[in-house]
């Protein structure tokens, strides 16, 4: 209970962050390795990103963190290339069908778009799309995107891609200490489980071609040392972090408006199973809310995806169980 108490303390300082993605400056460490990913699509179980830091917390172009089909990114480079790795939450994968094909309007399927803006503000604007069929095409800039190496991977309630941007695409290679801008977004058509059609790595207003709004790559040398790399991945998904706990705690804080009728309909033949799913659903948030300091983003985000329509599902089945009680008693 002070766990909770502790967790409910923190939404006053959280809700004034939480949501607003617009004001989220991101950067990213692009650390240079000597073994550069396999790219074949794999991204979790490939040694080179596990020594990576990752970072997540997508946004609605013009609005707040999308909650459904989150997006991680990761890059890093070395002499001759940059590589990226994304891995994109899609519960409809089995669905997905596509019709580009490379060098087509790669924008119509699903998949993701590169932004990189080498030479910084005012500078050239390289967009390369890759779908998560692995198809790539160039817009923006006019980038030969045939050096473009590309592979997807289709997994359990997920796809992957891994690309390989030679530096000749952009004619311009990064060193230690310098600094790109670009962003990476993602187009999503693929909706019978909802989600939000079109988000990004830095928070855009309307569209995603908006230079003036694209995060940075940081290029440095070797990677963190792995004790350290969790740290430095919650401070760069510290933002997101926080908007998660604060829709958590608010949500664990409606709890006791049901569970006196989860108790009791419990008891009931009829109702007690459906009671009792949603008992469990409540205690989930709740563990969550009171656990936040140290409860893993993937569990705060379902947690935080479930308070959504679990408000709902309890407002109903407490008036319906109410009801069915009131008729019973006459």
């Amino acid at each position: 209970m002070q766990r909770l108490f502790v967790g409910f303390s923190l939404l006053a300082l959280l809700t004034s962050q939480a949501g607003n993605a617009a004001k989220v400056s991101r950067t990213y460490p692009c650390h240079r390795l000597s073994a550069p990913p396999i790219v074949d699509g794999e991204v979790r179980n490939d040694p080179a990103w596990m020594s990576l830091p990752v970072v997540t917390g997508f946004s609605v172009l013009g609005s707040s963190f999308t909650l459904a089909k989150q997006t991680e990114v990761q890059a890093c480079w070395d002499a001759d290339a940059l590589y990226l790795g994304f891995v994109c939450e899609e519960p409809d994968v089995d669905m997905m069908k596509f019709s580009i094909a490379d060098g087509g309007d790669a924008w119509l399927d699903d998949g993701v778009e590169i932004f990189l803006q080498p030479g910084g503000a005012g500078h050239q604007v390289y967009q390369l799309i890759v779908t998560a069929r692995g198809k790539r095409s160039g817009f923006e800039g006019a980038p030969d995107f045939t050096k473009l190496q590309a592979a997807a991977l289709k997994g359990d309630g997920c796809y992957s891609l891994e690309t390989r941007i030679p530096h000749s695409l952009m004619e311009t290679s990064p060193a230690v200490g310098m600094r790109w801008r670009g962003n990476f977004c993602r187009n999503i058509f693929t909706m019978k489980s909802g989600g939000d059609r079109f988000t990004s790595w830095a928070p855009l207003k309307t569209r995603f071609l908006e230079p003036d709004n694209f995060g940075e790559l940081a290029f440095m040398g070797a990677p963190p040392a792995r004790e350290s790399l969790q740290k430095l991945n919650d401070r760069l998904n510290g933002p997101y972090r926080r908007s998660l706990i604060a829709k958590v705690v608010s949500a664990a804080r409606k709890a006791p408006e049901y569970e006196a009728a989860l108790k009791e309909a419990a008891q009931d033949a009829e109702y007690g199973k459906a009671a009792m799913d949603l008992a469990d659903r409540w205690q989930r948030v709740k563990r969550a809310a009171g656990e936040a300091g140290k409860t893993e983003i993937t569990e705060l985000r379902t947690a935080a995806v479930d308070a959504g329509s679990l408000e709902n599902a309890s407002c109903r089945f407490k008036y319906t169980y109410l009801i069915y009680r009131l008729l019973e008693e006459n």
